[in-house]
C-alpha cells in the first residue's frame, strides 16, 4: 500500500513538473531589444569588475539613446528608481513564475510610468526618487514597450542592463533563456597566467614570488611548453576573456575548471548571484595584482575570507600541494554558456628549490631593505659577510631570533619570515640594522583600535576579509603644505568600513571647508569627506591608502546651455544638491552628471512658465553659487 502511494505522488510530481515546462514554455522570455533580431552584448555575467561581479548582461543599442525596451515576460512593475549613479533609471517588473526582469540605464519610461514618476518627483520635491506601485497598476504583456534605453546612472555609454531575478533576488544568468537573438561559437581567449606560492616553504621556479607563467597558442588551446619547478602549496591565477560574435567587446570567463592528473582540483561557475556577497569578489581575484597592474585574474582557488559559493574544489581550498619528484599534469578549461571551450595544458614538476639563483631583484638596494608581503617580511640584503655571518638577526621585545637567507638572487640574499610566528621591531644583518615601522596584526570578527601619534583607527568586528599585517605612515609634503595620512597594506583589501580620526600637524584648515580626500600617485585626488570635532577630523573608508586634507572655497560654476540647461561643475569637492524655483515654486531638474548637465522638466500639470528662476548648487565642502534670471 505504501508503495502504491508512492507510485501516485511521483506520478503526480511528473504531471505536475511536465505541466510547469509546459506552461513556462507556452510564455518564454522574450529578449527586451529588437526580438528575433540579431543582437550584441557590450557585458556578460560575472564579468570582474572593480567592486563588483557584472550581473545581468549589457545589450548594445548602436551606440544611441532610444531603442525601445520590451518587457520580456508578461507581468507588471514592482519598483522604479531614478538615480544619477547606478543603475540609473530602472525598472523592475514581477513575472507570474516568481522571476524578476530588471532593466536599467533607461532614457525615459512608459508614458504612463513617465508621467507617474513626475508627479511623484514634483510632490515630493526630488529627482532622484524610488517607488513602489501598487500590484498591475503598470502590467505588460510579453514585448510590449516599458521605455526607451539611455545612458543613464553610472553607463559608461548607450545601452540596456537586463537581468532576470529569482524569488530571492539572486540573479540569473540571461544567456540560459534561450536568446536566439545572441550568436557566440567563439571560445574563451586567455590572457595571462600565474602561480603563487602560498606560504614561506613554497617556491615557485625556486623563489617566494608570484611568477607570470608564458605560454604558446595554437587556435583556441594553449601550451605551457617548459615544466614549471615548484615546491610546496601553490595556487594558479588565470587572466582571460570571451568574446561573442559579431563584437570586440572583451567580456567575462563564468566557468574554468582545472584538472590536475585527469582529476577535477577545482572549479567555478558564476551563474547564480548574490548582491549580499558582491564585495567578496575583492578576494576572488588576486587584489594585489589589480592594485598594482589593473589586471584582474580569477585564483583559482579558494582564499581565506571568501564566502562565495561559485566553488567546487577537491580539497579545502583548491590549491596544489607539490610534492618533490612527483609529476602533475595540469589542464585548464574555460567555457562560456554556449558551451564553446578553450584548455590550457602545462605539466609542473616538484623539485626542491635551488638556494642561489643566476637572476638580479628589479629594485635598487642599497645594503639592507624590508617589505610587508601578505602575511610575510620578506628582507633582501648585500651578501657580503663572512659566511658564518649570513644568517639575520630578527629582534623583538624581548628576544633575538636568527634566520638564514631562503634563496639569494645573484649577491643578494633574500630572507623569508611569517609574520604569524611574531612581528620584529628591527633587524640586523652584517653589523647593518634597520627598524621596521611598527606592524600591528589585525584579525577579522574582533573590534580593534590603533592609537598613534597622528591618527586613530578603530576596525569593527567585519571591516575584514582575513588577517592583515597593518601600517600607518605620516608626512608633510613641505612645497604643497600637505600631510599625507598612510594606511597600508594598499594591497589587502577590507570588507567594511573602519573609522579613522586624523589630528593634523598643521593649522591652516578652515574646519567648514576642510575635509578629507583619498590621493594616489599621480596627485589626483577624490572627495571622503568627514567631521571636525575639537580640532580633530573623523571619517570612514573601506581603502587602505593615502588621504590628505584639503580646504574647498571655491563655489561650483552655473553656465547657462541653451532651452533651460545649465552646465554645473565644481572642481574639487564636487556637487552635492542643486535645486531651482520658478517665482518661490520648486522645479524639477534632470541631472546628468558625465555630462556636468542639468535642465528644466516641467509638470504635466499647467503652471506659469514666466518669472524668476533661481538655480542654486551647492558643492560637498558647502560653497553655495545660486543662478538668477528672468524667464
Amino acid at each position: 500500500m505504501k508503495l502504491n502511494n508512492y507510485k501516485i505522488t511521483f506520478t503526480l510530481f511528473i504531471l505536475s513538473l511536465a505541466f510547469t515546462l509546459k506552461a513556462q514554455n507556452s510564455d518564454p522570455y522574450t529578449f527586451p531589444i529588437r526580438p528575433n533580431k540579431t543582437n550584441f552584448l557590450s557585458g556578460t555575467m560575472g564579468e570582474l569588475r572593480s567592486s563588483h561581479f557584472h550581473a545581468g548582461i549589457d545589450i548594445k543599442t548602436g551606440g544611441k539613446i532610444g531603442e525601445a525596451v520590451h518587457a520580456t515576460k508578461r507581468g507588471y512593475i514592482t519598483r522604479i528608481k531614478v538615480s544619477t549613479a547606478g543603475y540609473g533609471n530602472a525598472l523592475y517588473m514581477l513575472h507570474p513564475d516568481g522571476n524578476t526582469s530588471v532593466y536599467a540605464h533607461l532614457h525615459e519610461f512608459d508614458e504612463e510610468i513617465q508621467k507617474y514618476v513626475k508627479e511623484e518627483q514634483y510632490k515630493q520635491q526630488t529627482f532622484e526618487i524610488e517607488l513602489f506601485p501598487e500590484p498591475y497598476q503598470f502590467s505588460y504583456k510579453t514585448q510590449e514597450v516599458i521605455g526607451v534605453s539611455g545612458n543613464t546612472g553610472g553607463s559608461m555609454g548607450p545601452h540596456l542592463h537586463f537581468e532576470i531575478r529569482d524569488s530571492q533576488q539572486r540573479v540569473l544568468n540571461p544567456l540560459h533563456y534561450g536568446f536566439k537573438e545572441i550568436r557566440d561559437n567563439i571560445p574563451p581567449i586567455l590572457q595571462g597566467l600565474a602561480i603563487r606560492p602560498m606560504n614561506e616553504d613554497s617556491k615557485v621556479e625556486n623563489e617566494f614570488k608570484r611568477q607570470n607563467i608564458p605560454y604558446n597558442r595554437t587556435g583556441f588551446n594553449y601550451t605551457v611548453e617548459d615544466t614549471i619547478n615548484a615546491i610546496g602549496e601553490i595556487g594558479l591565477e588565470l587572466w582571460g576573456h570571451d568574446k561573442l560574435n559579431g563584437s570586440a567587446n572583451k567580456n567575462g570567463i563564468s566557468i574554468i575548471e582545472v584538472n590536475v592528473n585527469n582529476e577535477l582540483q577545482y572549479r567555478q561557475n558564476i551563474d547564480v548571484m548574490s548582491f549580499g556577497l558582491q564585495r567578496h569578489i575583492l578576494v576572488h581575484y588576486p587584489y594585489d595584482v589589480k592594485i598594482t597592474s589593473g589586471a584582474r585574474y580569477h585564483k583559482l582557488y579558494v582564499d581565506d575570507g571568501n564566502s562565495l559559493k561559485y566553488y567546487d574544489t577537491k580539497n579545502e581550498n583548491g590549491t596544489l600541494n607539490i610534492k618533490n619528484g612527483e609529476v602533475y599534469n595540469i589542464s585548464i578549461k574555460m567555457l562560456d554558456p554556449y558551451g564553446n571551450t578553450s584548455k590550457l595544458e602545462m605539466v609542473i614538476k616538484g623539485e626542491q628549490a635551488r638556494s642561489r639563483l643566476d637572476k638580479s631583484i628589479d629594485f635598487e638596494l642599497d645594503e639592507l631593505e624590508y617589505m610587508v608581503d601578505d602575511d610575510y617580511l620578506k628582507i633582501y640584503a648585500q651578501s657580503n659577510c663572512n659566511d658564518d655571518a649570513e644568517e639575520l638577526n630578527l629582534n623583538f621585545d624581548k628576544k633575538i631570533k636568527s634566520i638564514n637567507p631562503s634563496y639569494y638572487l645573484d649577491s643578494v640574499a633574500v630572507y623569508i619570515w611569517s609574520l604569524k610566528k611574531g612581528i620584529p621591531t628591527s633587524i640586523l644583518n652584517c653589523e647593518k640594522g634597520m627598524s621596521i615601522n611598527p606592524i600591528k596584526q589585525i584579525v577579522p570578527y574582533s573590534e580593534t583600535s590603533i592609537s598613534e601619534s597622528n591618527m586613530d583607527i578603530s576596525f569593527s568586528k567585519y571591516s575584514l576579509f582575513d588577517t592583515i599585517y597593518f601600517q600607518t605612515d605620516y608626512e608633510i609634503i613641505t612645497k604643497d603644505s600637505l600631510e599625507i595620512f598612510s594606511l597600508n597594506p594598499r594591497t589587502s583589501p577590507l570588507k567594511s568600513y573602519i573609522e579613522i580620526e586624523l589630528s593634523p600637524q598643521l593649522n591652516h584648515y578652515d574646519e567648514e571647508k576642510s575635509h578629507v580626500y583619498k590621493t594616489d600617485d599621480t596627485g589626483n585626488f577624490s572627495f571622503e569627506g568627514g567631521e571636525w570635532n575639537n580640532g580633530k577630523l573623523k571619517f570612514s573608508t573601506r581603502e587602505l591608502a593615502n588621504y590628505t586634507i584639503l580646504s574647498d572655497t571655491a563655489p561650483p560654476t552655473i553656465k547657462p546651455n541653451g532651452n533651460l540647461s545649465y552646465i554645473i561643475i565644481d572642481n574639487l569637492s564636487g556637487i552635492a544638491s542643486y535645486e531651482a524655483h520658478l517665482n518661490g515654486e520648486w522645479i524639477l531638474m534632470k541631472y546628468e552628471p558625465k555630462d556636468d548637465l542639468i535642465w528644466v522638466e516641467w509638470p504635466d500639470t499647467p503652471i506659469e512658465k514666466n518669472g524668476e528662476f533661481v538655480l542654486k548648487v551647492i558643492d560637498n565642502a558647502g560653497n553655495e553659487t545660486e543662478y538668477i534670471t528672468k524667464l
